[in-house]
Protein backbone atom coordinates (compact mmCIF):
# COMPACT_ATOMS: atom_id res chain seq x y z
CA UNK A 1 0.00 0.00 0.00
CA UNK A 2 2.71 2.78 0.59
CA UNK A 3 4.23 1.89 -2.48
CA UNK A 4 1.32 1.96 -4.42
CA UNK A 5 0.33 5.59 -2.65
CA UNK A 6 4.26 6.69 -3.46
CA UNK A 7 3.75 5.34 -7.39
CA UNK A 8 0.33 7.25 -7.14
CA UNK A 9 1.30 10.65 -5.89
CA UNK A 10 4.27 10.21 -8.33
CA UNK A 11 2.30 9.86 -11.24
CA UNK A 12 -0.07 12.80 -10.41
CA UNK A 13 3.16 15.35 -9.46
CA UNK A 14 4.15 14.84 -13.31
CA UNK A 15 0.96 16.31 -14.11
CA UNK A 16 2.18 19.38 -12.82
CA UNK A 17 6.24 19.53 -14.14
CA UNK A 18 7.21 21.58 -16.75
CA UNK A 19 10.68 21.68 -16.11
CA UNK A 20 12.40 18.70 -18.35
CA UNK A 21 14.64 17.82 -15.54
CA UNK A 22 12.45 17.81 -12.73
CA UNK A 23 10.52 15.37 -15.55
CA UNK A 24 13.25 12.86 -15.68
CA UNK A 25 13.81 12.97 -11.85
CA UNK A 26 10.35 12.19 -11.10
CA UNK A 27 10.60 9.46 -14.32
CA UNK A 28 13.87 7.63 -12.13
CA UNK A 29 11.44 8.19 -9.52
CA UNK A 30 8.51 6.37 -10.89
CA UNK A 31 10.98 3.30 -12.03
CA UNK A 32 12.80 2.49 -8.86
CA UNK A 33 9.52 2.87 -7.10
CA UNK A 34 7.81 0.10 -9.96
CA UNK A 35 11.30 -1.78 -8.99
CA UNK A 36 11.03 -1.66 -5.06
CA UNK A 37 6.88 -2.88 -5.55
CA UNK A 38 8.35 -6.08 -7.75
CA UNK A 39 10.48 -7.12 -5.37
CA UNK A 40 8.47 -6.60 -2.46
CA UNK A 41 5.28 -8.69 -4.18
CA UNK A 42 8.19 -11.24 -4.96
CA UNK A 43 9.14 -11.51 -1.63
CA UNK A 44 5.89 -11.50 -0.48
CA UNK A 45 4.32 -14.03 -2.65
CA UNK A 46 7.15 -16.04 -1.74
CA UNK A 47 6.91 -16.09 2.17
CA UNK A 48 2.89 -17.04 1.03
CA UNK A 49 4.15 -20.58 -0.81
CA UNK A 50 6.74 -21.13 1.67
CA UNK A 51 4.37 -20.99 4.50
CA UNK A 52 1.76 -23.46 3.01
CA UNK A 53 -1.18 -20.58 2.87
CA UNK A 54 -0.93 -20.39 -0.56
CA UNK A 55 -4.44 -21.68 -1.60
CA UNK A 56 -6.23 -21.78 -5.02
CA UNK A 57 -8.80 -19.04 -5.81
CA UNK A 58 -10.72 -20.11 -9.04
CA UNK A 59 -13.04 -18.19 -11.21
CA UNK A 60 -14.53 -17.45 -14.28
CA UNK A 61 -12.33 -16.29 -16.76
CA UNK A 62 -12.42 -15.85 -20.41
CA UNK A 63 -8.72 -16.95 -21.97
CA UNK A 64 -8.21 -14.17 -24.51
CA UNK A 65 -9.15 -11.72 -21.89
CA UNK A 66 -5.60 -12.78 -20.08
CA UNK A 67 -3.87 -12.67 -23.35
CA UNK A 68 -5.16 -8.88 -24.06
CA UNK A 69 -4.52 -8.04 -20.24
CA UNK A 70 -0.35 -9.60 -20.94
CA UNK A 71 -0.22 -7.85 -24.02
CA UNK A 72 -1.00 -4.53 -23.05
CA UNK A 73 1.50 -4.93 -20.21
CA UNK A 74 4.36 -5.30 -22.16
CA UNK A 75 3.35 -3.41 -25.22
CA UNK A 76 4.69 -0.16 -24.33
CA UNK A 77 8.43 -1.92 -22.83
CA UNK A 78 8.67 -3.70 -26.06
CA UNK A 79 7.93 -0.96 -28.71
CA UNK A 80 10.69 1.28 -26.39
CA UNK A 81 13.11 -1.51 -27.66
CA UNK A 82 11.85 -2.04 -30.85
CA UNK A 83 10.95 -5.61 -30.18
CA UNK A 84 8.20 -7.26 -32.15
CA UNK A 85 6.23 -9.36 -29.56
CA UNK A 86 3.63 -11.53 -31.36
CA UNK A 87 0.75 -14.12 -30.46
CA UNK A 88 -0.62 -16.95 -31.82
CA UNK A 89 -3.99 -18.54 -30.14
CA UNK A 90 -5.29 -21.54 -31.08
CA UNK A 91 -7.97 -22.51 -28.22
CA UNK A 92 -11.32 -23.88 -28.86
CA UNK A 93 -12.62 -23.84 -25.32
CA UNK A 94 -11.81 -19.91 -24.35
CA UNK A 95 -14.16 -20.04 -21.11
CA UNK A 96 -12.75 -21.92 -18.23
CA UNK A 97 -12.47 -21.69 -14.19
CA UNK A 98 -9.05 -20.87 -13.59
CA UNK A 99 -7.02 -18.81 -10.60
CA UNK A 100 -6.81 -15.94 -13.04
CA UNK A 101 -4.27 -14.48 -10.44
CA UNK A 102 -1.73 -17.14 -10.27
CA UNK A 103 -1.85 -17.71 -14.04
CA UNK A 104 -1.64 -14.02 -14.59
CA UNK A 105 1.65 -14.10 -12.61
CA UNK A 106 3.47 -16.83 -14.08
CA UNK A 107 2.76 -15.30 -17.85
CA UNK A 108 4.26 -11.79 -15.86
CA UNK A 109 7.08 -12.96 -14.66
CA UNK A 110 8.00 -15.31 -17.90
CA UNK A 111 7.05 -12.42 -20.05
CA UNK A 112 8.93 -9.85 -18.15
CA UNK A 113 12.11 -11.74 -18.34
CA UNK A 114 11.67 -12.12 -22.14
CA UNK A 115 11.46 -8.66 -22.85
CA UNK A 116 14.04 -7.61 -20.12
CA UNK A 117 16.70 -9.98 -21.68
CA UNK A 118 15.85 -9.28 -25.43
CA UNK A 119 18.56 -6.71 -26.97
CA UNK A 120 16.33 -3.64 -29.09
CA UNK A 121 15.37 -5.65 -32.54
CA UNK A 122 14.74 -8.77 -31.29
CA UNK A 123 11.57 -10.56 -30.73
CA UNK A 124 9.56 -12.20 -28.14
CA UNK A 125 6.41 -15.28 -29.64
CA UNK A 126 3.99 -16.40 -27.33
CA UNK A 127 1.84 -19.64 -28.72
CA UNK A 128 -0.94 -20.70 -27.14
CA UNK A 129 -2.76 -24.42 -28.14
CA UNK A 130 -5.70 -26.46 -26.74
CA UNK A 131 -4.07 -29.98 -26.25
CA UNK A 132 -6.66 -32.98 -26.74
CA UNK A 133 -7.55 -33.64 -23.05
CA UNK A 134 -9.39 -37.22 -22.00
CA UNK A 135 -11.03 -35.88 -18.99
CA UNK A 136 -14.66 -34.67 -19.18
CA UNK A 137 -14.80 -30.63 -17.86
CA UNK A 138 -11.16 -30.23 -18.28
CA UNK A 139 -8.65 -28.66 -20.95
CA UNK A 140 -4.45 -28.85 -21.66
CA UNK A 141 -3.39 -25.84 -22.85
CA UNK A 142 0.31 -25.72 -24.00
CA UNK A 143 2.04 -21.86 -23.38
CA UNK A 144 5.40 -21.47 -25.36
CA UNK A 145 7.59 -18.45 -24.77
CA UNK A 146 10.63 -17.72 -27.33
CA UNK A 147 12.81 -14.98 -27.50
CA UNK A 148 15.71 -13.79 -29.42
CA UNK A 149 17.42 -12.56 -25.95
CA UNK A 150 20.88 -13.25 -24.75
CA UNK A 151 20.43 -16.31 -23.08
CA UNK A 152 22.02 -18.61 -20.52
CA UNK A 153 24.12 -20.98 -19.70
CA UNK A 154 23.87 -24.61 -19.17
CA UNK A 155 24.77 -24.65 -15.70
CA UNK A 156 22.30 -22.03 -14.49
CA UNK A 157 19.00 -24.48 -16.02
CA UNK A 158 19.50 -26.37 -13.32
CA UNK A 159 19.36 -23.71 -10.92
CA UNK A 160 16.66 -21.24 -12.35
CA UNK A 161 14.30 -22.18 -10.24
CA UNK A 162 15.92 -21.87 -7.09
CA UNK A 163 15.22 -18.34 -4.43
CA UNK A 164 17.50 -15.58 -5.17
CA UNK A 165 18.82 -17.25 -7.81
CA UNK A 166 20.62 -15.69 -11.04
CA UNK A 167 22.65 -16.01 -14.00
CA UNK A 168 26.19 -14.80 -13.04
CA UNK A 169 27.22 -13.42 -16.61
CA UNK A 170 23.40 -11.41 -16.47
CA UNK A 171 23.05 -10.26 -13.31
CA UNK A 172 25.29 -7.44 -12.95
CA UNK A 173 23.74 -5.64 -15.78
CA UNK A 174 20.07 -6.40 -15.26
CA UNK A 175 18.18 -5.48 -12.44
CA UNK A 176 16.25 -8.63 -10.67
CA UNK A 177 15.35 -10.80 -7.16
CA UNK A 178 16.21 -13.76 -8.74
CA UNK A 179 12.62 -14.47 -7.26
CA UNK A 180 10.51 -14.64 -10.15
CA UNK A 181 11.33 -18.24 -11.66
CA UNK A 182 10.98 -19.53 -8.15
CA UNK A 183 7.66 -18.48 -7.85
CA UNK A 184 6.62 -19.51 -11.14
CA UNK A 185 7.77 -23.18 -10.50
CA UNK A 186 5.97 -23.28 -6.99
CA UNK A 187 2.74 -21.72 -8.95
CA UNK A 188 3.02 -23.77 -12.04
CA UNK A 189 3.02 -26.89 -9.20
CA UNK A 190 0.35 -25.66 -7.30
CA UNK A 191 -1.75 -25.16 -10.62
CA UNK A 192 -1.13 -29.15 -11.33
CA UNK A 193 1.32 -27.97 -14.37
CA UNK A 194 4.64 -28.59 -15.62
CA UNK A 195 7.07 -26.02 -17.16
CA UNK A 196 10.19 -26.70 -19.18
CA UNK A 197 12.72 -24.80 -19.90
Amino acid sequence: TPMNAILGYSQLMKKELTNPKLVHYQEMIEQSSQLLLSIINNVLDMARVESGKMELDENYVNIEDIRQRLFEMFEDEAKKKNIHVRYTFNVEHKHVMADVTKVEEIFVNILSNAVKYTPSNGSVEVNVDELSCDDPGYMIVRTTIMDTGIGMSQEYLEKIFESFSRERMTSSKISGTGLGMAIVKKYVDLLGGTIDI
